[in-house]
């Protein structure tokens, strides 16, 4: 099997897009081959507007979606105040990347690149081979999860919601993966979504699966990645985790390493 056509999609706020304004030239020198392909970025509607996301993407098949769209829901009780997981804002950007591409996206496939990755090294980055069997999520490799208790409410979740579970979720077993006592975080192998492709299709099944008894759509977990992962390892579907850092990407949380980075590419 060859490399399925993709669609790169890209999440913003007004934050986010001061991000993509440094890294977007990266992406462009290192991986041209982004340009080939469609792209769809999504605008917190608040804070940016279509034209100020034009003006920065300069990508030849490029389509901009308001978001939030009516009818999904991000809003959850509890949680400490500070808590980034609990942080309703950062819950309605990340279900930006489950109800985006279910409703947008035509391609087979779907690329999800954040704003705070910068591209290096050269273009030949997409490895064939990972799309052999047909996986549900090619991402980058991680080792755990954080908040501790976010598997656990899923296993919750699909057992409240067996009814309209297909039957390769509903037959399996729940995971189990509890966190030692006092842990932070579950240790376990998964993945992380700072650059990872997606199953169209498949994607689209569980944008509709989470999705409540009043018709309103929304993510058990405020986690796309965590919600994505845990379904496909539960229908039993393929999960492919390469290291993104081998392909040419940086990954940098602190906007000084952003900055620095994104520049230092440029050279």
């Amino acid at each position: 099997m060859g490399i399925p056509d993709f669609t790169l999609v890209v999440g913003v706020d007004a934050r986010h897009l001061r991000q993509l304004e440094l890294v977007w030239r990266t992406w462009k020198r290192h991986k041209p081959s982004l340009l080939q392909n469609q792209m769809i970025v999504f605008h917190e509607t608040t804070s940016t507007s279509v034209e100020e996301v034009r003006a920065i993407v300069d990508h030849p098949c490029l389509q901009v979606v308001p978001w939030p769209m009516e009818g999904v829901d991000w809003n959850r009780e509890g949680g400490e105040q500070g808590d980034k997981f609990s942080d309703p804002h950062r819950a309605m950007m990340l279900s930006g990347f489950v109800y985006v591409p279910a409703a947008f996206v035509k391609t087979p496939y779907w690329l999800k690149l954040d704003t705070d990755v910068v591209a290096t090294g050269i273009d030949d980055w997409v490895d064939s081979d990972w799309f052999r069997s047909g996986p549900a999520i090619i991402s980058h490799c991680w080792s755990y999860t954080k908040p501790a208790n976010q598997m656990i409410l899923m296993d919750r979740w699909v057992s409240e919601n067996q009814d309209r579970m297909p039957p390769e979720i509903g037959c399996s077993r729940p995971l189990e993966l509890v966190p030692k006592a006092g842990w932070s975080r579950v240790n376990h192998k998964r993945i992380i979504s700072w650059c990872g492709f997606f199953d169209t299709a498949w994607t689209k099944q569980m944008a509709i699966l989470a999705r409540q008894d009043d018709g309103v759509y929304k993510l058990p977990v405020p986690s796309q990645d965590g919600y994505l992962w845990y379904m496909a390892t539960r229908c039993g579907r393929n999960v492919v985790r390469p290291n993104m850092k081998r392909q040419g990407f940086q990954h940098w949380s602190a906007w000084r390493n952003i900055l620095f980075h994104s520049e230092e590419a440029m050279q």
